[in-house]
């Protein structure tokens, strides 16, 4: 834990780009799929998203403490085996039923890998070296945005199913490298705690600490805004422009996200050494906030890229520094539970693409989705504000 990097967060950082290059090359473009292939409606699209996050949510409450009692090389290892039997299972669905069961597997595997990648990169990476880590792996996050929908544009020629095939073979190729590294470098094994791990110890937690509590309610008004942009938004240019047309566009804003997310993550990296992570937090909410905004407010492709653009610096303002705030809400044994249960975030992830295809389905136009859309986001600053006043930080 004396440098910056050691075998366990590199091969964590590994582990991030190749999962989340394997998910970006699939799930942006779930909802167009589904559109066209399928002819699901706005609703019955969002409740697969919904249920993906309502799984999530669920898994959420129960995860934490085994992941704080058992060994986190284990815990990763269920979690990634979860992702594997998702996306080779997903070609084989022709009901809608398979989809919503994929969904379930699919939120409780992400329950349990994406607390306990954070929960390590915390535990064996120097206190004041947190930042500039956890930066790394959101800056990583966006480089897979950048280049996987580029070429998944390319390869859905051959197919959806044989792309879910080959984002399968990548989840492998991930767990064969823990395989590898843990055999290789073995974690140092914390007492395992007789305690029986409980979902009432997670409703403790949110009953003992207020802050947190309204700081996950904040999270949940971020994850309700950002869920637009998969589900709601990916819809409503599927029905603004044919189905060609629309992946074209779509590709190039899901590049337009990621290549902002590149140019300005460094100067907001710098910008949180002069400010507090709840400025940029509240900061970052408003700009989420507007960017939804814009994006029913106009079809011209350049407004579209420049709300997006918006739109991203809202997000990396927000989510380079929600990890680090919740790092110093928790100590280390908890820390499991707390990123955890952070998850409860799913509940704006449920709520947004049900609501938003509900929208879309009866309202004419997108202006007045996007305007309720932007205002519900716009809650979690005074949600933010409170959890830090709360705690005296503010």
């Amino acid at each position: 834990m004396r440098s910056k990097f050691n075998a366990v967060t590199g091969t964590i950082l590994v582990s991030i780009f190749i999962a989340r290059f394997g998910t970006f090359l699939v799930l942006p473009y779930l909802t167009l799929f589904l559109l066209e292939d399928f002819h699901y409606s706005g609703v019955q699209i969002g409740t697969i998203i919904s249920t993906l996050a309502l799984s999530n949510l669920v898994m959420s409450f129960f995860v934490g403490p085994y992941i704080d009692k058992y060994p986190k090389n284990k815990v990763i290892m269920v979690g990634l085996l979860g992702y594997l039997v998702c996306y080779f299972y997903f070609p084989f669905i022709d009901y809608y039923a398979g989809f919503l069961g994929f969904a379930v597997l699919l939120g409780a595997s992400q329950a349990v890998v994406e607390p306990t990648y954070r929960v390590l990169l915390s535990l064996y990476t120097e206190p004041e070296n947190r930042r500039l880590i956890f930066n790394i792996r959101y800056f990583l996050i966006n480089i897979s945005a950048a280049v996987a929908p580029l070429i998944s544009v390319y390869f859905q020629k051959y197919g959806m199913e044989n792309l879910f095939f080959i984002v399968g073979l990548i989840f492998l190729l991930n767990i064969l490298t823990f395989v590898f590294i843990f055999n290789k470098y073995p974690l140092k094994q914390e007492p395992i705690s007789l305690t029986k791990p409980s979902i009432f110890h997670s409703f403790h937690v949110f009953k003992r600490d207020t802050s947190f509590s309204i700081f996950v309610l904040a999270l949940i008004f971020i994850s309700f805004g950002y869920s637009q942009f998969d589900s709601t938004f990916s819809q409503h240019i599927g029905k603004s422009f044919d189905h060609e047309l629309a992946i074209k566009y779509f590709a190039w804003l899901i590049t337009t996200n990621a290549i902002t997310v590149l140019v300005i993550q460094y100067f907001v990296y710098k910008l949180g050494e002069l400010i507090s992570t709840t400025t940029s937090l509240m900061i970052g909410s408003g700009l989420l906030s507007i960017g939804l905004f814009f994006f029913g407010q106009s079809d011209l492709i350049l407004w579209l890229m420049v709300a997006m653009v918006i739109f991203t610096a809202g997000e990396v303002l927000v989510f380079t520094m929600v990890d680090i705030h919740l790092d110093g809400m928790c100590e280390d044994h908890e820390k499991g539970t707390y990123f955890a249960l952070s998850g409860v975030k799913s509940v704006g992830r449920i709520a947004g693409p049900s609501l938003g295809g509900f929208l879309l389905d009866t309202m004419s136009g997108g202006a007045m989705v996007f305007i309720i859309i932007s205002l519900i986001t716009l809650l979690a600053i005074p949600s933010f504000y409170y959890s830090s006043k709360i705690r005296g930080q503010f």
